[in-house]
This record gives structure tokens, C-alpha cells and sequence, in this order.
């Protein structure tokens, strides 16, 4: 597919929007994509969120501290 990260950029815009609105006032998030089975050493991570930067590294932050202290916990895709 030509141009595709400006294609996933779109797309991902599109979802941010509908998240954005089913949330109620106050909450922020962060949708992350990137591609299965990428090669090594490549870079294909891309996000799109409705808060700050800074906001968002704490809340990756937290996140990671709590899943690495739960691994195997996954039940399922979503």
C-alpha cells in the first residue's frame, strides 16, 4: 500500500475521535499500533491520544509497572 503510515495515521485519527466522545469528560487515553511481527530494530510504533505528552509517559509508566507485575494475565484480544 502506498503512503501507508499516512493511511494508519488516518485511520487512527478517525478511532481517537469515537473514543474521545464515548469517554466521559476527564478521562484521557492513548491508542497504540504497531505491526506484528515487525522486523528487529524497526521502529512501526505509532499512537494517537487525547492528552498531553507528559501525561501520557506517566500513564505508560504505570501501566508498565502494573502488566510486568501480572504477566500471563492476558485472557484475551480486547
Amino acid at each position: 500500500m502506498e503512503n501507508e503510515e499516512e493511511y494508519i495515521k488516518g485511520k487512527l485519527q478517525g478511532i481517537a475521535k469515537n473514543i474521545d466522545k464515548e469517554l466521559p469528560n476527564g478521562f484521557g487515553f492513548a491508542l497504540l499500533t504497531f505491526r506484528f511481527n515487525a522486523k528487529p530494530d524497526t521502529s512501526e510504533l505509532m499512537y494517537v491520544a487525547n492528552a498531553n505528552r507528559e501525561d501520557i509517559v506517566k500513564a505508560m509508566k504505570e501501566w508498565i509497572e502494573k502488566t510486568e507485575k501480572s504477566f500471563g494475565n492476558d485472557t484475551g484480544k480486547y
